[in-house]
């Protein structure tokens, strides 16, 4: 019987160190790391790992080599596809600044003919508003001394043929000298104010001075005592200087509304 116990007790022992290593291998291959795949960007490099297994600590320290830094050489290739990459980048950027100056240029061109444009219209439409100004001012001083003219020529025609007492004819006579004197003032500057190259203008000045002649006749006739004046020779002249100022008008408005 005690040859047997210490058979017994060495199987016993074997059989817990089986257990014991069974145990182990597997701890092992549990706290064992697993392999990682590789990426594309390297970890950062940790000297000291530790690993937690269960209630065990495991702390190991590892010698990582240092990452191969990868250096790419200069080829007469990547030199010329720099330089091709610059000129292209200079051509680029030269054709957007020449693009700019052009366009700004010839904005520049369009804004100043416009301003010369607009500078001459302004120019021309100022000058049409003065001459139209001047030639309507000019129709209408002729009118008022045409009508002046005629109201003395007609006062003096009419008082020519009334028979004068002989204690009144020294007042006559100074009123007759009197509307003469304003009679010749206003026919000299309608004859000044008129261009005798235009047709209308002429034979405005003709009926005046056809008008003036014969009452420069009634006042021959009238110094000797004949009071029998041609009367529709008289309205005939007048007749005439008037169908003249209204062609001249008609004429005038012409010109004017041509400007506008």
């Amino acid at each position: 019987m005690y040859s047997k116990l210490p058979t017994f007790f060495l199987l016993a022992l074997l059989t817990n160190a089986n257990d014991v290593w069974s145990q182990d291998t597997a701890a092992k291959q549990e706290c064992s790391p697993r392999p990682t795949q590789s990426r594309l960007i390297a970890p950062t490099v940790r000297p000291e790992i530790k690993v937690l297994c269960g209630s065990n600590s495991i702390t190991q320290n590892f010698a990582v080599p240092p990452m191969p830094t990868t250096t790419v050489a200069s080829t007469p290739t990547n030199n010329t596809l720099q330089s091709s990459s610059t000129l292209i980048a200079l051509i680029s950027a030269s054709a957007g600044v020449l693009g700019a100056f052009a366009g700004a240029f010839a904005s520049y061109l369009v804004a100043r003919e416009k301003a010369k444009s607009d500078i001459e219209l302004e120019s021309k439409r100022l000058q049409a508003n003065v001459i139209a100004t001047e030639r309507l001012r000019w129709l209408q001083d002729i009118r008022q001394r045409m009508s002046t003219l005629y109201q003395q020529l007609d006062f003096q025609y009419n008082l020519l043929k009334r028979p004068v007492a002989h204690n009144q004819g020294t007042t006559t006579q100074q009123q007759l000298d009197d509307m003469s004197a304003e009679i010749m003032a206003e026919c000299n500057m309608i004859t000044l104010m008129l261009n005798p190259a235009k047709p209308d203008q002429a034979a405005l000045r003709d009926a005046i001075q056809s008008a003036l002649q014969f009452t420069q006749q009634c006042f021959q006739q009238a110094a000797v005592g004949s009071r029998n004046f041609n009367d529709h020779e008289y309205r005939t002249y007048k007749q005439a200087a008037f169908d003249a100022m209204t062609r001249l008008g008609v004429e005038a408005w012409k010109q004017v509304k041509s400007l506008s």
